[in-house]
């Protein structure tokens, strides 16, 4: 069966590129491209796909990228697997990222030699994470990128740490969620714990890093 793929991402060299790995490997055709998130959700309302290949960060857009877009995607179209082109090695960022319900992680800043081969795997439901993505994470860490959502976020904590790196304080977000300001603490807590995160000045530097 020939794969209909969507591909997202902000620089027109990697969408050519990405389109010509899939097509000259024969996993399957690009059905629509997008440069931004407003284009990827015209995209996916216009053209039935099978596997969606996008870049997490398309500033620019009326819509939000980043946590937002995945977000709203995945609640549009729970079924479809998100393949992330990613060039972040922030194991807290892509956790956060595979909690949203991405099932592939393919670093688009060295060979994309494996993206065949991983738009295969998510297409039949099971996850996968670059040889590349895997070693650039291993060489800065001390947890295993097969770790990577072992303690997935819950849909309100990512809430919480998007509207977070957006500015807001723990009260402003509590008056917008309508949430006391003991629950939202709670979750913002509850969060970082999950992601190995000490202290604001750290979780911010990864709020920021993510541009969440």
């Amino acid at each position: 069966m020939t794969l209909r793929i969507i591909i997202a991402d902000d620089h027109p060299v990697v969408r050519i590129g990405t389109k010509a790995v899939i097509e000259t490997s024969g996993v399957g055709l690009v059905v629509a491209e997008a440069s931004s998130a407003d284009e990827l959700l015209t995209a996916l309302t216009s053209h039935p796909c099978d596997v969606l290949v996008t870049d997490y960060s398309m500033p620019g857009s009326h819509q939000a990228d980043g946590f937002a877009m995945i977000g709203m995607i995945r609640r549009r179209y729970p079924d479809l697997p998100v393949l992330m082109l990613s060039v972040s090695n922030n194991l807290a960022i892509l956790r956060m990222v595979v909690a949203t319900g991405v099932l592939g992680l393919v670093d688009k800043t060295s060979s994309m030699e494996e993206l065949p081969l991983a738009i295969q795997t998510v297409q039949r439901g099971l996850p996968y994470v670059s040889r590349t993505l895997k070693e650039r994470i291993d060489a800065i860490g001390t947890k295993n990128v097969d770790d990577i959502g072992t303690k997935p976020l819950s849909p309100r904590e990512v809430e919480v740490l998007r509207l977070l790196g957006s500015g807001l304080t723990v009260k402003e977000i509590a008056l917008q969620l309508h949430k006391s300001v003991s629950t939202i603490s709670r979750q913002k807590g509850d969060a970082m714990l999950k992601l190995g995160l000490k202290g604001d000045a750290e979780l911010f530097d990864y709020l920021r890093d993510g541009e969440i």
